[in-house]
């Protein structure tokens, strides 16, 4: 049975959460157009966890199946942005639990918690070369692409939608 739990700081599931992100970041580092990710900066985050993602600034979403995590996402507030947007990120699942409908879960957790702290736009970016899968799916959830300023790789696409 799937559980979906909250890490919070000094509780039990902090290791297992940083495991899987650094599951995610192994992964990042073998696609060629994450060249601009900065991973100084995202080992970090995970030496960290879930500071970026506590109190109401947003929350770190933890799988566990049979007690056993297998995948994470996490949102917060966009400092860019106005004060109702989100980000969902990090979303990441073990590669023998994939297909199973775990990352659609945590999207549909992650939407309707970020929903209950008043963020009414969620935005993401995922690269369509590398998680054709994950594009898939955020747009099965109402996702579409928009164009924010600077340059990015051509593979990255950024989405958005609003939270009803």
């Amino acid at each position: 049975m799937l559980q979906i739990h909250s890490v919070q700081p000094n509780s039990p599931e902090v290791e297992p959460a940083r495991a899987l992100f650094a599951h995610y970041r192994d992964f990042l580092e073998t696609i060629a157009s994450t060249h601009c990710f900065d991973f100084a900066r995202y080992t970090e985050e995970i030496a960290t966890l879930p500071a970026a993602y506590t109190g109401l600034n947003g929350e770190l979403l933890l799988a566990l199946s049979n007690d056993t995590a297998v995948a994470c996402t996490a949102f917060r507030g966009v400092l860019t942005e106005p004060p109702t947007t989100c980000e969902i990120k990090r979303l990441f699942v073990l590669p023998e639990y994939r297909g199973q409908g775990i990352a659609r879960t945590l999207i549909a957790e992650a939407l309707k918690r970020a929903s209950s702290r008043g963020f009414t736009r969620a935005i993401l970016d995922t690269d369509i070369v590398s998680m054709p899968a994950a594009y898939a799916t955020y747009r099965t959830f109402g996702f579409t692409e928009y164009t924010p300023t600077g340059s990015h790789p051509p593979s990255l696409r950024f989405l958005e939608r609003a939270i009803a």
